[in-house]
């Protein structure tokens, strides 16, 4: 039972990251658009120093995808050896 959520959590985190990490679509500059808009009508300006923009730049959520994947392969791995291990 382990063995198949942790086949359904590695695939769907390999998948997502893959496609955030290359940019697939177009999905990570829009993803950082609708981020970095609700931040800004979020934060006003003045209070806080304004909107964060660390978390809605395309960079990092490039770099997210790339630890996604890597948690995604990894997941893999250990149902491999899970299956191995009988």
């Amino acid at each position: 039972m382990i063995d198949i959520l942790f086949a359904v959590g590695g695939m769907v985190f390999l998948w997502c990251g893959l496609s955030w990490a290359f940019d697939v679509r177009g999905i990570t500059t829009r993803r950082a658009e609708r981020i970095h808009r609700r931040n800004q009508e979020t934060w006003v300006m003045g209070r806080l120093g304004g909107s964060p923009n660390l978390f809605a730049s395309v960079g990092y959520l490039r770099f997210l995808g790339a630890v996604m994947a890597g948690a995604g392969l990894l997941l893999l791995v250990a149902v491999y050896a899970l299956w191995q291990l009988g």
